[in-house]
């Protein structure tokens, strides 16, 4: 070979290496990225390096890569709670330096060889929250509260980029979250291959370049199918049947008074929301003052918010979703296993045969116990379920399938094994029944609702710090950003510090005295001569004379012992519409639950149970001539 040649032959080697070394330097949304812990870390480092959405709202992310090479990867996007940001699970160790973390963070499913993405949600942290809303395309990055036109599509211009850029596989992108990013992944995965416009049409989901995409797996965790039912429950909803937005509004239901309270303080405190009036889509400010004043639910602005709500789930999205695990929780006040039964139950009435499994457990927001050997096994199923509809490697669960993981009682009892069924009737095939033997009654006192947030008795349930502040906001005579000082200063990552406190310290196991509830409807059941394990939805069928103006039946299941003390096992609302009359039906949230021989299952109705839900403001009687309660149990014969 002659010099010449070989000079010439080395020349091209040398292009290809250097050609190989530069397609190894991944930069994902020209962020540079670092070596660390045993994987890549591409951080948005300033603000002048955020990530311009398809709106143009800037929005802080950051991308976690393997140790080596360049791509394209198996993609998941993990997405934070409300109030939190993208560090939310951002961790140095593959087991997760905090329970919540346990193999479900960017350090453990890079070093499995993905390409994770973790955004802050549009309105938090630097994606234009309280601390970052002046800055440059901020004027109007409000929170729309888990849009499917907003929020959602935020996570598919940002995925479309990743695809563009080489880093993402376009046949192998993932979503999950927990809470609030739980509710954009149960979106993501009924859009599947579609965007949703702000019109409410639809369009095909396609890169900035034009490439077609889809989701090819999502595990949304403690999320939701209709944020009204999830906030405001009508007791209309049923776990045999797809989530109807139309009947879980008509009528309006019950406020979660506690709940809804809380949200709307952390949503004004560290986000940036729209001025009260401005942004039909994404008027919190008016829906809460709306909330807040109770019934009658009729105006302007109840149909604001009844029309604005179809877009924060997944009942307004037709078709079958693409291949989903849901997460929800039995103890979960906020979305518990009602949302995730829903979401199975509209997936499978689009498609018979839809990909889509279910796990439920003594998870999620307080009140769950999120026992660590129960989230533990949870996520590894996520995990396993990620590897098999990303990278092809081993099986996740059966399509259809359910796993009820049975709440423990007492605190620190061996751990149940969990009730696996082929499908959601299979895991409970008994009943255990008992029903009212006399008439009874329950009367509501009623609200004198004065017109004035600041004057609303409502507020006068809530603890005095946060109800002084709630008044201060819906007034606008409180500086949201001046109230960091109420978490320390820490703002957001405080938030999540507390907020991850409060889940591990959640009882639901806490005992009371079983006394007679005064002014409710008491059904108790018999001494059981066996144990019964309920799994599902205990269903009450009652009928009723309502006078008076529209109210409410507040029901809780309870396991009284023969030692005099109770356990609360589930709740449920219903709305008790102006002067109804006649046989009504609802079900309660649920649980997998075992009674024990020698107890009785007992059911309360009230006509109130705040500060869990907002009290009637008018003066009414419900009269229960009959009442039956079923448990659906998995014995089916003693």
């Amino acid at each position: 070979m002659g010099a010449v040649a070989a000079s010439a032959i080395a020349a091209s080697l040398a292009v290809v290496l250097d050609t190989a070394v530069a397609r190894a330097d991944v930069t994902p949304f020209g962020h540079a990225c670092t070596a660390q812990n045993g994987v890549r870390f591409c951080p948005t480092a300033d603000l002048g390096g955020r990530v311009a959405s398809w709106d143009g709202t800037p929005l802080d992310v950051d991308v976690t890569l393997p140790a080596t090479g360049s791509g394209p990867f198996p993609t998941i996007v993990i997405m934070h709670g409300l109030g939190e940001d993208k560090t939310a699970f951002e961790d140095t160790s593959a087991t997760g330096s905090q329970a919540l973390t346990y193999h479900y963070n960017t350090n453990y499913y890079a070093q499995r060889g993905y390409a994770v993405v973790t955004p802050t949600a549009r309105g938090f942290g630097n994606s234009c929250g309280s601390a970052s809303k002046t800055s440059a395309g901020c004027a109007a990055g409000w929170v729309h509260l888990d849009d499917a036109r907003y929020e959602a599509r935020d996570i598919q211009q940002l995925l479309g980029t990743l695809v563009d850029e080489g880093v993402a596989d376009p046949s192998a992108l993932g979503v999950t979250g927990i809470s609030y990013g739980g509710g954009t992944a149960a979106q993501l995965a009924f859009l599947n291959n579609r965007i949703e416009l702000p019109s409410g049409g639809f369009a095909p989901w396609t890169s900035p370049a034009g490439a077609p995409l889809h989701i090819a797996a999502s595990y949304p965790r403690w999320g939701w199918a209709d944020l009204a039912t999830a906030l405001v429950p009508n007791g209309r909803a049923t776990d045999t049947a797809p989530p109807s937005y139309a009947a879980d509004t008509s009528p309006v239901g019950v406020s979660k008074l506690s709940y809804t309270s809380f949200l709307y303080l952390i949503t004004d405190l560290l986000g940036q929301v729209a001025p009260a009036g401005t942004d039909p889509g994404a008027d919190l400010t008016t829906w809460y003052k709306t909330l807040l004043a109770g019934e009658p639910y009729s105006g302007s602005a109840v149909t604001g918010l009844v029309e604005a709500l179809k877009y924060k789930g997944t009942t307004g999205i037709p078709g079958a979703p693409t291949p989903m695990l849901i997460e929800n929780g039995w103890t979960d006040n906020l979305f518990g296993a009602q949302q995730g039964l829903a979401l199975f139950n509209q997936a499978r009435a689009a498609s018979p045969s839809a990909d889509v499994s279910l796990q439920l457990a003594d998870t999620g927001h307080p009140g769950a116990s999120n026992r660590s050997d129960v989230v533990d096994r949870l996520v590894d199923a996520g995990s396993a379920f990620f590897d098999a509809k990303l990278r092809g490697t081993g099986t996740g669960p059966a399509p259809g399938s359910v796993a009820l993981s049975p709440m423990s009682c007492p605190a620190g009892s061996a751990t149940p094994a969990p009730i696996t069924a082929a499908s959601w009737g299979a895991a409970h095939p008994g009943t255990l029944s008992f029903s009212l033997t006399l008439p009874q009654s329950t009367t509501s006192s009623g609200l004198n609702y004065l017109g004035q947030v600041g004057q609303d008795p409502v507020i006068g349930i809530l603890p005095g710090t946060v109800g002084d502040v709630l008044t201060g906001l819906v007034n606008g005579t409180v500086d949201p950003s001046s109230l960091l000082s109420i978490l320390g200063g820490g703002g957001s990552s405080q938030f999540g510090s507390l907020f991850s406190q409060a889940l591990q310290t959640s009882n639901p196991c806490a005992t009371s005295p079983a006394l007679i509830q005064p002014n409710s409807i008491v059904v108790l059941g018999p001494a059981l001569t066996h144990a019964d394990t309920l799994a599902g939805m205990p269903q009450v069928t009652a009928s009723i004379q309502h006078t008076g103006p529209d109210g409410q039946l507040d029901a809780r299941l309870w396991d009284v012992s023969p030692t005099g003390t109770q356990i609360l096992v589930s709740r449920g609302l219903y709305r008790v519409t102006a002067n109804q009359s006649g046989t009504i039906g609802f079900q309660l949230d649920g649980n997998a639950y075992t009674f024990a021989a020698g107890h009785r299952p007992k059911l309360e109705l009230l006509s109130s149970d705040g500060p869990y839900a907002r009290p009637s403001n008018g003066i009414s009687t419900t009269f229960a001539l009959t009442v039956t309660a079923k448990l659906p149990i998995v014995q089916t014969a003693p």
